[in-house]
């Protein structure tokens, strides 16, 4: 390769070398937001095998070993090991482990087949948690001098460790029957968002209620919250009476990471002709939480265009109540927890919203199916 050549490649490397790095930035730190994009799941695999003779020199004396491998067939961790003596026919655990039984049941050699449990921790054997992927569990049992060119007998079943369970009854075999795999994750930690609600006059707002996922916070006078919630993205709402609501979409929320949402408020513009602006009143449901039927009580001093809605603790509105020209005086409004299209609602909190002319007015509902 010429110098010409060389200083060619030497560039467009340091140029996409660079384009990487700007844009690893962008998804390491989209608006200020930290997404974790290493973050690996905790959990407990269960497995259960019985072991079948296979009418070896010894049998049913059996001498045995179950461990777990990655997806490139690495060595991760020894569960079980039955076998003192005779450790030497378990050619197979042998050239993956090296002979390690870190954190290991241990035990003598067998004189019969049995049931065999084990439990993994999805660490390896420095104690540390593996990275989420493919990982085999291997079985290996032997009733014979078994050496490398006449091994004994050896299963493998592998699965996906992810958020998502698994559940697995592997078939039988002629040496491996009642199998059973079973990997539980650990619900992610939750992240929390947090903030400070204002008006536009940079004054903090009290009993403003956020809404994210099922949680809400309802601020104190110095108007600062805090929400504890799991991992996922979402949209943040607020409401305060006399502002009008606002929305930020798209807040993505780690484990053990905090994101900030912070609202300014506008206040709801008064008519100017007072005389002309209703009194309105939300009661609270009743009952509340319910899991049937629940009324609402609404006053108001003057006929006035009212709107009660019902919205979900991602600022979607699932439900409207009332849209319609109400005359003076009180008003119940029965709702059955169900959405437009007739749907139950799952149970959680919802956000019940009545506009009467320039008028605000909110109400928290908690549903109990």
């Amino acid at each position: 390769m010429n110098k010409r050549y060389f200083a060619l490649f030497l560039l467009s490397s340091l140029i996409l070398l660079t384009i990487c790095l700007l844009y690893s930035r962008q998804i390491i730190n989209p608006a200020g937001v930290y997404i974790d994009q290493t973050r690996n799941i905790d959990g407990t695999l269960t497995f259960t095998v019985r072991t079948v003779t296979y009418g070896g020199a010894y049998a049913p004396r059996n001498a045995g070993a179950i461990w777990i491998t990655n997806s490139s067939n690495q060595f991760v961790k020894t569960l079980k090991v039955w076998a003192n003596t005779y450790r030497y026919t378990l050619v197979r655990w042998l050239a993956s482990s090296g002979n390690n039984t870190t954190g290991a049941v241990t035990g003598a050699s067998l004189n019969s087949h049995q049931l065999h449990t084990v439990t993994w921790n999805a660490t390896n054997v420095a104690g540390a948690l593996v990275p989420d992927d493919n990982y085999t569990i291997n079985v290996e049992f032997t009733e014979h001098n078994a050496t490398t060119s006449n091994p004994g007998r050896y299963k493998t079943v592998t699965y996906s460790k992810s958020i998502t369970p698994v559940d697995l009854y592997p078939p039988n075999e002629s040496s491996f029957t009642d199998m059973h795999l079973v990997w539980s994750p650990l619900p992610p930690a939750n992240g929390t968002v947090t903030g400070i609600v204002k008006n536009t006059q940079n004054v903090p707002i009290s009993g403003a209620v956020i809404s994210a996922g099922s949680s809400t916070a309802v601020t104190p006078a110095n108007g600062i919250f805090s929400i504890s919630i799991a991992p996922g993205t979402y949209s943040v709402s607020c409401t305060a009476a006399n502002y009008q609501p606002q929305n930020i979409n798209n807040i993505v929320v780690n484990s053990y990471q905090t994101t900030n949402a912070n609202f300014i408020l506008s206040p709801v513009v008064s008519n100017t002709d007072e005389t002309n602006t209703p009194s309105a009143y939300l009661s609270q449901n009743y009952p509340n939480p319910f899991k049937g039927n629940t009324s609402f009580i609404i006053h108001l001093d003057k006929a006035t265009r009212t709107t009660l809605s019902i919205y979900n603790s991602r600022g979607q509105q699932v439900k409207n109540l009332v849209n319609r020209f109400l005359p003076a005086g009180t008003h119940e409004i029965i709702w059955n927890g169900k959405d437009e299209q007739g749907r139950k609602l799952p149970s959680g909190r919802y956000l019940t919203r009545l506009y009467a002319e320039k008028l605000i007015r909110t109400r928290i509902v908690t549903i109990l199916n």
